[in-house]
């Protein structure tokens, strides 16, 4: 941050997390302070539409309507979901977002009750600009990636009224001035910890690891076999968007044509292992 400036920081629990919001700009602190609440306001408003938590979400009316008829959903929903499905299509399904029932299996998710096809998955989402249909009965869970876009969300909303704006949300990072920045990763291993000191390489960041998931099982599932992925790596992705980054981390650990995604996102990653290295992957 530029020293004489003005700066205020503010964090509240949102997004099943802690998200915290750094504003600087040569204005008064109480024009900050309404400029981090509209930050909030604008994460919030996508939180309510896209949880699996809320029954009364876009998300959840989308999992219980769309496998009978097209369902109307809104311009935020239809970027998520176009993008979700273009990176499943280029990764042959290795990512997936209807990957909800094994987490309800795990006890990761709330069980809304709906029955599902067990052989659906993201080849059976029809999405149509405003307009999604399910071939077959299925439930989404945007999870990450919903996570990533609420804070482009918001960032898009005020970057320009202020000199520089840093929102984190347990993970996944927008810096306004990236090019000053630099971000701490933790060591994954719990017997040596460690924070790695990296610059930043774009304006977003986000990282998964199983330190991120505390006591319970790791959330990653494998679309193949349906399991919890085994992988105690911490990934980190840079790209332009929190929302791609998010997405991409799942990328990194789950397909082999990684690389190759990375390279068509505009995106690059680093990849913590348990002997302290960090491997650059292009």
């Amino acid at each position: 941050m530029t020293s004489h400036l003005n700066t205020i920081k503010r964090s509240k629990p949102m997004l099943g997390t802690y998200v915290s919001v750094e504003l600087a700009a040569d204005l008064d602190t109480s024009t900050l302070m309404d400029i981090s609440n509209q930050v909030f306001i604008e994460i919030e408003q996508i939180e309510k539409s896209m949880s699996f938590h809320d029954p009364e979400s876009e998300l959840s009316f989308i999992n219980s309507e769309a496998a009978f008829c097209p369902c109307l959903i809104s311009a935020d929903m239809s970027m998520v979901l176009k993008t979700a499905l273009q990176l499943s299509a280029i990764t042959d399904g290795r990512y997936d977002i209807s990957i909800a029932p094994e987490l309800i299996k795990g006890g990761l998710l709330p069980d809304s009750g709906h029955l599902v096809h067990d052989a659906a998955g993201w080849q059976d989402i029809h999405l149509n600009e405003n307009l999604i249909r399910f071939e077959k009965p299925l439930l989404l869970d945007l999870g990450g990636i919903a996570k990533g876009y609420a804070v482009d969300k918001a960032y898009l909303a005020v970057c320009d009224q202020v000199d520089n704006l840093v929102i984190n949300a347990g993970g996944d990072l927008r810096v306004k001035r990236w090019h000053e920045e630099s971000i701490g990763i933790k060591n994954p291993d719990f017997k040596r910890p460690q924070l790695f000191t990296v610059r930043m390489l774009e304006t977003a960041v986000a990282t998964t690891a199983a330190y991120y998931h505390g006591d319970s099982e790791y959330s990653i599932i494998d679309p193949d076999t349906r399991e919890p992925v085994d992988d105690q790596r911490s990934i980190s992705v840079f790209a332009p968007s929190c929302m791609l980054a998010d997405a991409l981390t799942k990328v990194v650990l789950l397909a082999d044509n990684a690389a190759d995604v990375l390279q068509t996102q505009l995106a690059s990653a680093l990849v913590i292992d348990h002997t302290d290295i960090i491997n650059p992957l292009q």
